[in-house]
């Protein structure tokens, strides 16, 4: 048998992958990535100027592409998947890519321009995305600046209109207007966050031990939370030692006090690292969520807004 070279190989490869693309239609995956940024099939709809039985229809096609519900319906709007939180972190670098090569949109360049990319979000995430974003610009030799303001997810629509802030990043909003553009970046939970020499506890910690310690609530009003309400519809009430507003100040608290922090994943892991504390699944049933990327439609194609995005799509796949 004739023995096949490295450049026939990829011409066989390339002829396979145009021919398995011939079967599907790509304009399935604008709509997908258009769901995504939407969150509802009626503003996918409107943006796409397609009927919503069309946006519906396109739908189904892609759940038997791809074998996945990729939408859960829900009060807050279309849940993502994690299957589809995958898809469109690989998809929407791809689409963005095939418009620069269409419609020659100028890159925006980092390590020479002086602008200053202001972000808002809440500081679970700041915990996260600040170090990141420092480690980066050190590493890629970036001249950009950022800066970070606070919001959370009741502000989160006055963060948006200030045009100082060019993305908010919060959890994912049932209810968004024509003007504003959004992108899932990634899902999350919840985990116990204490000191394993002031709190000596199971592994993972059991429901008697939750509710027999004392907690500490990080909140931005410093009132009830998630916890507070599915602990007494099971006849607890939490035992809060304190309640703060701002994620900076728990982990002084945590480190010096026998207390329990329940809090975003993200931040535990990171806290728990950076303090030498220790995490543990939530032993009740903890609700998940999606931080998403949220801008302004007038800025959507500015190219220094649509180089942050990118650079948190890149965050989001190291969480």
């Amino acid at each position: 048998m004739k023995n096949i070279t490295t450049v026939q190989l990829i011409v066989i490869m390339w002829d396979m992958n145009v021919i398995d693309l011939r079967r599907v239609d790509l304009n399935l995956l604008v709509v997908f990535q258009t769901v995504m940024q939407e969150g509802s099939v009626t503003r996918a709809a409107v943006k796409l100027n397609l009927s919503q039985s069309a946006v519906s229809a396109a739908l189904a096609r892609l759940r038997t592409l791809f074998d996945d519900p990729l939408f859960e319906r829900s009060r807050a709007g279309m849940l993502p998947t994690s299957r589809a939180l995958e898809i469109s972190a690989r998809l929407a670098p791809t689409l963005t890519s095939i418009a620069d090569v269409i419609f020659e949109e100028p890159e925006f360049e980092p390590t020479s321009s002086n602008r200053i990319i202001h972000l808002a979000m809440s500081d679970d995430l700041e915990i996260v995305l600040a170090p990141w974003l420092a480690q980066r610009k050190l590493a890629q030799g970036w001249s950009v600046e950022f800066a970070i303001h606070q919001t959370n997810s009741t502000l989160w629509r006055e963060s948006v209109e200030n045009s100082r802030n060019d993305v908010a990043l919060t959890m994912t909003p049932g209810q968004q207007s024509a003007t504003f553009q959004s992108e899932p970046l990634f899902s999350s939970g919840y985990l116990c966050l204490f000191n394993p020499r002031l709190l000596q506890l199971s592994d993972p910690i059991t429901h008697e031990e939750y509710v027999s310690v004392d907690h500490v609530r990080v909140s931005f009003d410093v009132q009830r939370g998630w916890v507070d309400d599915l602990l007494a519809a099971r006849g607890y009430k939490r035992r809060t030692l304190c309640a703060i507003s701002h994620f900076s100040g728990l982990t002084p608290i945590v480190s010096a006090a026998p207390v329990i922090a329940t809090i975003p994943e993200h931040a535990a892991k990171a806290l728990a690292d950076l303090a030498g504390l220790a995490v543990s699944p939530v032993p009740i049933h903890a609700p998940r969520f999606t931080i998403s990327a949220i801008w302004n439609t007038q800025v959507d194609g500015l190219p220094e807004n649509v180089w942050i995005r990118k650079t948190l799509s890149e965050f989001a796949q190291t969480l």
